[in-house]
């Protein structure tokens, strides 16, 4: 497999990502209202591994392949930690978002980017109600209606937790494909504790 064809997957694998983190997250809010926090961690985990998952299968198998015994001669060494490159790519892609986002919040962009931003990210919206809930408020005839927290006023803690969020997928990716490159028989390691016998 083409080193070009499976960065272009990594980049399509965004949009799966985002389908994903959407499906999971149209749940979220009903429960967040109604048992708080602790959703915000069970969600997130949910949305975010969905994601990881996503990307583990795919490089673990590209890893796999691209060590193989009719390409091992093609094969550098330096080939085991391709899947750092792969995961540089959905990586990169939450990092100009996260960007965006600071400069909306420190008033370089005027707009508020941080609606904006969980909808880009909805694999990482959950994660984000921790430090940054969108609250309910009611109209003079009682109708409620969601309030989204101003980037402005995005704490030093949501700020954090949005920056440190995308490395997640590097590290997937590079663990994932070095994993599969190598041969690992993640089952066998897991249920056996890699004992044949």
């Amino acid at each position: 497999m083409k080193k070009s064809k499976l960065l272009l997957k990594s980049a399509l694998y965004i949009i799966l990502c985002e389908l994903v983190g959407l499906f999971i997250s149209m749940f979220f809010p009903m429960c967040y209202q109604r048992f708080g926090v602790i959703m915000c961690f069970l969600f997130g985990i949910c949305s975010l591994g969905a994601a990881l998952c996503i990307y583990g299968d795919f490089c673990y198998k590209a890893g796999g392949k691209m060590n193989t015994r009719s390409n091992r001669e093609k094969v550098l060494p330096k080939d085991k930690h391709f899947g750092a490159v792969i995961g540089a790519i959905p990586t990169a892609y939450n990092y100009i978002l996260v960007l965006i986002l600071y400069l909306s919040k420190f008033g370089v962009i005027k707009s508020d980017f941080f609606p904006l931003f969980k909808t880009l990210t909805f694999y990482f919206m959950p994660f984000t109600y921790i430090f940054a809930p969108s609250h309910l408020e009611y109209d003079e005839s009682g109708r409620s209606f969601t309030v989204n927290v101003a980037a402005a006023d995005l704490s030093a803690g949501a700020l954090i937790i949005v920056t440190v969020l995308p490395l997640a997928f590097l590290l997937t990716c590079w663990a994932a494909y070095y994993i599969g490159h190598e041969h690992v028989d993640l089952k066998q390691k897991i249920l056996y504790g890699g004992d044949k016998g």
